[in-house]
């Protein structure tokens, strides 16, 4: 029963990979035509740029994957709406802009704004067709889609950096981004089970979702303030060079979830909604899936904090040096989101988004407790491990919300299989380590090379798991 959510994961990954890559290759381009100042400059109101297009979505996507049936007048009313909502706060936006001038009181937003409402629109317009193209678990569809958006804004970008826009050249990948993957999403949902959403004028049927929907969006507005307050207070009391280096440092750390949760994590609700009456297999799944992922993280999260800075100054250059102590702090941080990351898609198989919004205010009032702890000392790297404190505890309540009220299953297996990856995962570690420390003094001074080679150090690790896997069947 199994393969089909590993066979949805598979093709997720292999489809979100290739998507990764280019992004991974056009942030190091963008670190080098921009100052960590105007990468700030755009972190800052990008903040409230993804705040908006939040209000947009209001929890639609997950609450029509939910739905067992969808009408195509349903589908076309609620496309209707979603095109008025994205004028509306395009507008809203722009307003709110003056506000940021303000707020941040050192750059004209003005101009920016413009162009990132546009890109709100087709932002709201792009949620009914890429919905489509997730409840079929289009993933390599996607990826694809992904791919040309990414390289054709990168071209967007360089163009108007070389006729010396600034700050503006980089807010106009925002607007690429919504315009061309909108294009490319709505002539591909053509041929899924959803279909291709016309403008339709039976507005009501947002009615349909909005129980579920609405407590999607109560837990995704407390997670967005829970996740984005640190830029938001950054950029107005340390500055907007300081927003730049964290949010590059933050943004970096992310790229190891991509590649594993936010790979994973689309396919799960598509595929084990269906299961959601058989709870044991669910727990199951749940439980494997979890203690992969913690494995596979902490073996990155420990390479990236052994060799952080040779990774930055290859990923960004010299100019960013100020990420390595923070990257260094963050990597710590990678093994407990990893998991974390993928619960709030089970709460929405097992059909409880209340509990979901209920472990979401919690988690939500913890991190907010820790950033402006860190704001107060004015110290990012403060902010770093005061995040590490509350998703560590984040972590404790959302599992034990999830396997008491929502599984309604004992806890004590989910944790002893996290046991047994960590120390397998650990051991792993220790043995790369004794190599490291061997094999130190013959490593080279250039950087990709020493990357290599510490990549190849990494190769006994697996070669000794795999064969004791096969002998022990570790079973993880």
């Amino acid at each position: 029963m199994s393969n089909p959510l590993y066979s949805a994961i598979k093709r997720s990954i292999t489809g979100k990979l290739l998507t990764y890559l280019i992004q991974f290759f056009a942030l190091a381009i963008y670190a080098r035509i921009f100052t960590p100042e105007q990468f700030g400059i755009i972190a800052s109101i990008q903040v409230f740029v993804i705040f908006f297009q939040l209000l947009a979505d209001i929890g639609i996507g997950p609450a029509i994957i939910n739905e067992d049936t969808f009408t195509k007048n349903q589908r076309n009313g609620i496309f209707t709406t979603t095109l008025i909502l994205g004028i509306i706060l395009a507008i809203l936006f722009y307003c709110f802009s003056y506000f940021l001038t303000y707020f941040y009181d050192g750059y004209d937003y003005q101009n920016i704004a413009i162009i990132v409402s546009i890109g709100i629109i087709f932002n709201s317009l792009n949620i009914i067709p890429l919905t489509a193209l997730n409840k079929d678990a289009n993933f390599i569809k996607i990826a694809k889609i992904d791919c040309v958006t990414e390289l054709i804004s990168l071209s967007i970008v360089y163009y108007f950096s070389l006729l010396e826009f600034g700050a503006i050249a980089l807010a106009t990948r925002s607007l690429s981004q919504g315009v061309i993957k909108f294009i490319l999403t709505w002539f591909s949902s053509a041929k899924t089970s959803l279909g291709r959403p016309y403008f339709g004028s039976e507005l009501y049927h947002i009615k349909k979702i909005v129980g579920f929907a609405s407590y999607q969006f109560s837990f995704n507005l407390i997670n967005y303030f829970s996740r984005n307050l640190d830029k938001i207070l950054i950029g107005k009391y340390i500055g907007t060079s300081a927003l730049g280096v964290y949010e590059k440092s933050y943004q970096l750390m992310q790229y190891p979830l991509m590649l594993t949760t936010f790979a994973m994590t689309p396919a799960i609700q598509p595929v084990l909604t269906k299961l959601r009456s058989n709870v044991d297999l669910i727990v199951e799944e749940h439980n494997k899936l979890a203690s992969r992922l913690l494995f596979i993280s902490i073996l990155i999260s420990f390479f990236i904090y052994i060799n952080s800075e040779n990774i930055v100054i290859f990923i960004f250059g010299n100019q960013w040096e100020r990420v390595i102590p923070l990257i260094k702090l963050f990597s710590f941080m990678i093994p407990i989101q990893s998991i974390l990351s993928t619960s709030g898609s089970f709460y929405q198989v097992m059909n409880k988004p209340q509990l979901l919004f209920i472990s979401g205010l919690l988690s939500a009032t913890l991190n907010i407790i820790a950033i402006c702890f860190g704001v107060y000392f004015n110290e990012l790297r403060f902010i770093a491990i005061g995040l590490i404190i509350s998703f560590s505890a984040n972590f404790l309540q959302c599992y034990f919300i999830m396997f008491k009220y929502c599984f309604k299953r004992n806890i004590y297996l989910f944790y002893k299989k996290l046991m047994k990856a960590i120390f397998i995962a650990s051991m792993m570690c220790a043995l790369y380590m004794v190599l490291f420390i061997i094999m130190k003094s013959y490593l080279s001074t250039e950087i990709v090379i020493n990357i290599l080679q510490n990549l190849l150090l990494t190769a006994p690790s697996f070669g000794i798991f795999y064969i004791l896997n096969r002998k022990l069947n570790f079973d993880i």
